[in-house]
């Protein structure tokens, strides 16, 4: 039973009239009437009575005619849900994001998006980069703000929306502070401040400790990009950041890593293309041109 059966039926049932019908439906008589007696041998009963001059209901026609209405009716209300979705007028829209400080102003897209599209229910869930990325790959997540992995995951859309190298941040009466360069090895020596497994930074971090041959010294872990800088600034350890980020911290110096150097990129994660739901493109529109 399909929806263009229902909908010459209750034409026919409106016109009494299988001519008038099928001229309604945009549709020749034969193959209208060839439709209408496949959906009565389908249902096993006689819908209509036909004569030269008109068509009439059968009982089961009547009783059918109601459902078939409601039926119809239902699918006009999902295709007209569909629509509003499509055109941002109902839905939803779920952002994740790490940390960006003055890199992304998320609280700022955030805002324009909902102004732009107040229908939208607009949710937001902080995590670290790893968890970010599975969400949005389990459909938890329409779009997230996170560190891109190298390799980037080449089964999502990834836009880089900014990019840097990455530097060592330590107290201004640290050992290294004033040094022009620091190599890997060296860094290997540190105890680290850093956010928790999961994110870019750390597994940066952990990338460090192994190719020195030495196990990890991170006896301060902490949630955020801010918490860590706090550490740092009171001598606790050091910890790997982007230059801007130590901005309006006196306490602070930065120190540039030797080869190899490391860079780290901001990216916004999407569900494959073809899969974007609207409002994720629409969030993606509103990110800042490279």
């Amino acid at each position: 039973m399909e929806l263009r059966q229902l909908e010459q039926f209750v034409a026919v049932a409106e016109e009494h009239h299988s001519g008038r019908a099928a001229a309604r439906c945009n549709v020749v008589p034969s193959a209208f009437s060839t439709s209408i007696r496949g959906l009565e041998r389908e249902l096993g009963v006689p819908l209509l009575r036909r004569t030269t001059r008109s068509v009439s209901l059968t009982e089961a026609g009547a009783l059918f005619l109601a459902e078939a209405r409601r039926c119809l009716a239902a699918a006009a209300a999902a295709r007209s849900v569909v629509t509003d979705v499509r055109n941002l007028l109902a839905g939803s829209l779920r952002v994740g994001g790490i940390p960006t400080f003055d890199l992304l102003d998320q609280p700022a897209l955030l805002q324009r998006i909902r102004r732009e599209h107040p229908a939208l229910a607009v949710r937001y869930t902080p995590g670290t980069t790893e968890h970010l990325i599975d969400a949005v790959r389990g459909g938890r997540l329409d779009v997230a703000v996170v560190s891109q992995p190298d390799p980037a995951p080449a089964d999502l859309t990834v836009v880089e929306v900014a990019t840097g190298p990455l530097v060592v941040a330590c107290h201004r009466g640290h050992r290294l502070a004033g040094h022009t360069g620091v190599g890997p090895h060296e860094l290997a020596r540190e105890s680290f401040v850093a956010t928790p497994p999961g994110s870019q930074g750390r597994a940066l971090i952990d990338r460090i400790f192994r190719e020195a041959g030495r196990e990890p010294d991170i006896p301060y872990e902490v949630t955020d990009v801010a918490a860590m800088l706090d550490f740092v600034e009171t001598g606790l350890g050091v910890a790997l950041v982007t230059d801007s980020l130590t901005a309006g911290r006196p306490d602070l110096r930065t120190v540039p890593i030797d080869e190899p150097s490391y860079t780290w990129t901001l990216a916004v994660i999407a569900p494959p293309t073809g899969q974007i739901p609207p409002a994720a493109e629409a969030f993606l529109d509103l990110l800042p041109q490279r």
